[in-house]
């Protein structure tokens, strides 16, 4: 079985990692009876938990490519963009 990487104080922490602390977060807030400038603190750092997963998939979103076949039927990447109604293929054209 392969050991879990973890990350260290050289690597910025991974989306599920980050998703965990802000759970945890989410957790402490709800389920104990923390004094105010306590849970002050535990919601600025679950801020910054939120903040740090919405980029990292942002930076995701970016980096994807849908699968299509070509006009020779071989498989091609379509770059895609996020947009308001959801993926879309890329177009240099836009400004």
């Amino acid at each position: 079985m392969a050991a879990k990487k973890k990350s260290t104080a050289s690597q910025s922490p991974t989306f599920e990692e980050r998703l965990s602390a802000l759970e945890a977060v989410v957790q402490d807030l709800e389920g104990e009876d923390l004094p105010l400038e306590q849970s002050l603190e535990r919601y600025r750092i679950g801020v910054e938990h939120l903040r740090a997963c919405r980029s990292l998939l942002d930076d995701a979103e970016a980096r994807l490519a849908e699968l299509s076949v070509d006009g020779r039927g071989r498989p091609c990447e379509t770059p895609l963009q996020a947009g308001d109604e959801g993926l879309r293929p890329f177009d240099d054209d836009e400004g």
